[in-house]
């Protein structure tokens, strides 16, 4: 996982760090969904790990939906092709943003091959002068998210800096599996 958060002109701090994410549960909800509870932990060593959070995943009616730190986001439709879009946020109080299925077939990360790949674009959106948000996650088959990319910076809006894409704040995270199964 790489990690830089802006905070300002030139000022930022930069991690690289491991995540596991591990299901440790599963129920059925009121309505008969399966949920999966899934425990993050956190490491720079992949020795010593510590606990970051814990979220569920939730498979109802033809959708993942995924809760975590109280965001509850549709992340996943199925079945799906290139034409499938949806609104992520359709089960929480912010404004609708579309997701759309941008790419399916196979893919290499991090010498992992996986055959069957969808890439869910979450946003595009750069007007090259005040802000940049980039963000997809790409779901494998039979493995799950395999990687997620998040860029949205805020530009310097000032007269002086205006169209130079200096960056006032924000956050770049990408995330990319490198290994999977059962311990």
């Amino acid at each position: 996982m790489e990690n830089t958060r802006y905070f300002g002109e030139n000022d930022f701090e930069a991690d690289t760090y491991f995540y596991r994410d591990q299901i440790t549960d599963q129920s059925l909800n009121v309505e008969n969904d399966v949920v999966f509870w899934v425990r993050r932990q956190r490491s720079t060593n992949r020795n010593t790990w510590s606990e970051e959070r814990t979220y569920t995943l939730t498979f109802s009616g033809g959708r993942v939906i995924r809760q975590d730190n109280n965001l509850v986001e549709i992340i996943l439709v199925y079945p799906a092709d290139r034409e499938t879009s949806w609104d992520g946020n359709t089960y929480n109080s912010l404004p609708a943003k579309f997701f759309f299925v941008e790419r399916i077939g196979d893919l290499l990360i991090e010498n992992n091959y996986f055959p069957e790949t969808m890439t869910v674009r979450q946003s595009e959106e750069d007007d090259l002068i005040t802000l940049r948000d980039n963000r997809y996650e790409v779901y494998a088959e039979d493995v799950g998210m395999v990687e997620s990319y998040h860029e949205v910076f805020r530009y310097c809006s000032r007269n002086d800096c205006l169209g130079q894409q200096i960056i006032q704040e924000g956050r770049f995270t990408h995330l990319r599996l490198i290994r999977h199964g059962k311990e």
